[in-house]
Parts: structure tokens; sequence; C-alpha cells
């Protein structure tokens, strides 16, 4: 790995992301005892994947079916489980954004760091609800 000093590290920042991108992780910064890395996302989600899985529970009513989230501590409902596992998707999403700005530094959160970042590198609506429940049946893999 090569190691950059922050303002070589701007100079030359395509070339960093460029090997980033080929799975080389740039370590391109350091303060006190902080490092800060540019990594490709893909092999980053997956290594979260590994640490972080997320195993939600599916409770089928009369009424209707509810998702539980226990990583996030939030949950879905909906007439049937397609829409149960949109509304959880949504509710996953408005998590994030709210430990973003605000919970992040609440210490019975911290914890949840990981699973939080999972759904941000998912970026859209349809490659949460794959980290939240994995790939649907004919579902092209990454």
């Amino acid at each position: 790995m090569v190691r950059w000093l922050m303002s070589e590290a701007r100079k030359d920042f395509s070339t960093l992301v460029e090997r980033a991108s080929r799975g080389e992780w740039q370590l391109v910064g350091r303060r006190a005892r902080d490092e800060v890395v540019i990594a490709g996302a893909d092999e980053i989600a997956d290594l979260l994947a590994v640490a972080f899985p997320f195993a939600p529970e599916v409770f089928v009513e009369p009424t209707g079916v509810e998702i539980w989230l226990p990583e996030l501590e939030v949950y879905g409902q909906g007439s049937t489980l397609g829409a149960a596992k949109d509304d959880l998707v949504e509710a996953a999403l408005d998590f994030v954004g709210a430990w973003e700005a605000r919970l992040s530094s609440a210490p019975n959160q911290r914890l949840k760091g990981g699973h939080v970042r999972r759904v941000q590198l998912a970026r859209d609506q349809a490659r949460v609800a794959e980290v939240l429940f994995g790939p649907s049946p004919g579902d092209p893999q990454r």
C-alpha cells in the first residue's frame, strides 16, 4: 500500500481513486490517531456484510405482514410481504438519516454504525432491499 501525505493525495486524487477501484486501498492521510483510506465501495460493502449481517423477522398476522429489523430497531408493515418489505426499506432509510443527523453520538446507538454503513453504501431503495433481504430470485448478482 502506498502511503501518502494529505498534500500529496490532493495533488494526485484521480490516481488514488483509480487504484482504489482496482482493489488497492490507499492510505491518504493521518491526523493524530485517525487515518483516512480510499477504498472501493463494493469491497467495503462486502466486508461489512460479513461483519454486520441483517436478520429481518417476518410476522404474518390476519391483518397483514410485519417485519422487524432488530439491528436498526425499525419495522415495516403492509397488507402483503412486498408492501411490508417496501415499508421496512423506507423505515431503514429514515433511521439512517436520523442516525447521521443526531443519533450516531448517542451511546446506545454507536454500535449500529456497521449496519448503518451497509444501508448507506446501498445508495438506492432496490439495493437497500437487497442488503436487508438478500437478492430476489432471478436478480443478477453484482
